[in-house]
């Protein structure tokens, strides 16, 4: 991928925010990055600030607040990040700003809901009015970002469509977890016509889900044989629904609250245009046993993935047969 599409789709934490750099506390190469994330800052200038308030508020309220982009198609809504603009990775989305609106704390408001989700929508569009439009809706999961009123490749605002809209059938097997979230994305691919693809994220994905309270080995797609993958496997299918709703059937049984990204990448050409759907558990700033916010070296906060916060018990692992002499 590009340096374009790296940055936005390589990583669901690497977002852009200024001001201030959490470190994410967890695997290198995983979710360990650095993350231009403001706790405290009121004003979000990015491609996406929606996206980056939905990471905001997961953070303040460890709840999950899902985002999804549309197939972006006017070419008002990018600039050119390359030489060639018809060239394929060569368009990148405009910053937009969001000014937030106050009371957007636990302290200030103690529940997270549609109707604090609405008013930072409110706020967007207002300071936003000639932008993409955007709802929320809630589900068991928790809630979601999702447009409403999009342009088209003429420039017209018009109604807007997600990925995730998209109605699949996914064929009932016994597989691991990332294994059925790709069978979805693969469902998504053949009937909305636009690829839909995962990130590096995924090899994750796996250890957070703990299929049955057990933490399966580091890439043990990679590594397992699918014999040794059996305890870790599930049975889990979709019958014909949207996209969405398959996604939340299948975090349903995750030990590990887990969130959304669905993030899209603009281009001249419709062949070239694709979404990357990011899965991956909320980010919360870790805590001393003080009650006092861990800080880095820097004296900056630091960040902790959430994980196993549905199970009673800690998971478990199975050890590896030792190999054969």
């Amino acid at each position: 991928m590009s340096e374009i599409s790296t940055r936005r789709f390589g990583a669901p934490m690497c977002v852009a925010f200024a001001l201030l750099t959490l470190q994410l506390a967890g695997p290198p190469g995983s979710l360990a990055q650095a993350v231009a994330l403001d706790l405290n800052g009121r004003t979000i200038d990015s491609p996406e600030p929606l996206m980056d308030a939905a990471l905001l508020l997961e953070a303040r309220y460890a709840k999950p607040v899902t985002y999804e982009d549309p197939v972006w198609q006017w070419r008002g809504d990018a600039y050119v990040a390359g030489h060639d603009e018809n060239a394929p990775m060569s368009l990148a989305l405009k910053n937009r700003q969001l000014f937030l609106p106050d009371r957007l704390t636990p302290a200030e408001t103690s529940l997270l809901d549609a109707a604090l989700v609405g008013r930072v929508l409110d706020a967007y569009h207002s300071q936003n009015a000639a932008d993409t439009h955007y709802k929320v809706t809630t589900s068991r999961l928790g809630l979601h970002i999702i447009p409403t009123q999009f342009h088209n490749a003429s420039g017209q605002l018009v109604p807007a469509g997600t990925l995730l809209d998209a109605y699949i059938r996914v064929p009932e097997g016994r597989r691991m977890a990332s294994d059925h979230l790709q069978a979805l994305r693969d469902a998504v691919t053949a009937s909305a016509g636009t690829s839909l693809e995962g990130s590096g994220n995924d090899r994750w994905l796996d250890n957070f889900y703990a299929a049955g309270g057990l933490v399966p080995p580091k890439f043990a797609t990679k590594v397992l044989t699918k014999e040794e993958q059996e305890p870790y496997s599930f049975v889990w299918g979709a019958s014909t629904m949207t996209a969405r709703d398959a996604l939340l059937s299948l975090l349903d049984s995750s030990a590990t609250t887990l969130s959304w990204r669905l993030l899209c990448q603009p281009s001249a050409k419709q062949r070239d245009r694709f979404c990357v759907l990011n899965v991956v558990p909320l980010q919360v700033p870790a805590i001393a046993a003080d009650g006092n916010p861990l800080l880095d070296a820097a004296g900056k906060p630091k960040m902790r993935s959430v994980s196993y916060d549905r199970l009673r018990e800690p998971p478990k692992s199975i050890p590896r047969p030792a190999p054969a002499p």
